[in-house]
């Protein structure tokens, strides 16, 4: 499977089968972050995992907004997600974090496609929660809570709605509409 059939299938499905996933589900995912190209190296994410049957979940899932914990508390695994803003080499702040840590995302998300799971990221979440709950440094923001698991059995996924790619992609000299 290439990974433009990836991106293709990969779908929020706010549905989970609510079958528990255990950590050799996840460690491909996390290996795929881990590989994901890094400004400088730095690999600024970090990932905050809990499985359901366990504490961390429960807990994890307490931070999540109300109208979110509706649907992921049928997840086998919620993982928070972090980013580290500063370079560690120099201690400087690290402008690209949050690109690289979306970068590591995305490959988690089409890793879990490509084992037949489904993952759907959450912004709506108390962060500060999140991070008395992880014992974050300060330099240490959190980004979103990514609930991970199997779809529930007769789920179809609704035709994905995406802008053209004129729409998105532009040439120097062209006016890029606000």
């Amino acid at each position: 499977m290439n990974v433009l059939d990836l991106a293709q299938r990969r779908h929020s499905p706010r549905a989970f089968s609510g079958q528990a996933l255990a950590w050799e589900d996840l460690a491909p995912a996390f290996e795929a972050a881990r590989l994901s190209s890094s400004s400088y190296n730095n690999q600024p994410w970090r990932f905050v995992v809990g499985l359901k049957g366990e504490a961390g979940f429960d807990a994890l899932l307490e931070t999540a907004v109300e109208a979110n914990r509706a649907w992921m508390k049928d997840a086998g695994a919620i993982v928070g997600v972090v980013s580290s803003g500063v370079l560690e080499k120099t201690g400087e702040p690290d402008h690209a974090a949050m690109y690289g840590v979306g970068m590591a995302v995305n490959a988690m998300e089409f890793t879990f496609v490509a084992q037949g799971l489904t993952s759907m990221q959450a912004g709506g979440f108390d962060r500060k929660a999140f991070g008395e709950l992880a014992g974050l440094p300060a330099h240490h923001t959190p980004i979103a809570l990514l609930a991970v698991g199997h779809a529930p059995e007769g789920h179809t996924p609704r035709p994905k709605v995406r802008k053209d790619l004129d729409d998105i992609v532009f040439k120097i000299g062209d006016r890029i509409p606000g």
